[in-house]
């Protein structure tokens, strides 16, 4: 009878180690998840924004794509495309922007993003698609409206 009891407490430590190795693998897994893509993303977009603030053209040439476009209907609805203009060194300081969601789907991206404009109490919203261009991401199209409505 003890030779029972004892395979049988053998048997659940066993089992119990077991269970415990598969959750210290479980949790390396997740640990181990890769996350340049995404913090490449990110860096791509605060390239956006800093030449946006400043006019740098080095970092628009960082984040834009060649042959991206503005698109976005106007506030009196009519649709409006405009190419991106990487040569410019125009500068636009009269908002901050606020990321709130990076999508990831192989190799294109979608960022949700908020401005607040300093002269508006309403925000601006944006929409990023971007892609993963000669293993680089780069913002291909820039939607945009004000006001969320559900």
């Amino acid at each position: 009878m003890k030779n029972l009891i004892f395979t049988l407490l053998l048997g659940f430590i066993s089992i119990a180690a077991s269970a415990q190795k598969s959750d210290l693998i479980f949790e390396n897994q997740i640990i181990e998840t890769d996350f340049s893509d995404r913090k490449a993303i990110i860096t791509t977009i605060k390239n956006f924004y800093l030449g946006d603030h400043t006019g740098s053209i080095k970092n628009k040439r960082l984040s834009m794509h060649e042959k991206g476009a503005y698109r976005y209907v106007n506030k009196e609805g009519k649709y409006k495309e405009s190419e991106f203009r990487l040569d410019s060194g125009n500068a636009d300081p009269n908002y901050k922007e606020e990321l709130l969601s990076i999508e990831i789907y192989d190799k294109i991206s979608f960022a949700r993003l908020r401005l607040d404009q300093f002269h508006s109490k309403i925000p601006e919203y944006k929409l990023m698609i971007l892609h993963k261009v000669d293993n680089q991401w780069k913002i291909t199209s820039i939607y945009w409206g004000y006001g969320i409505k559900q």
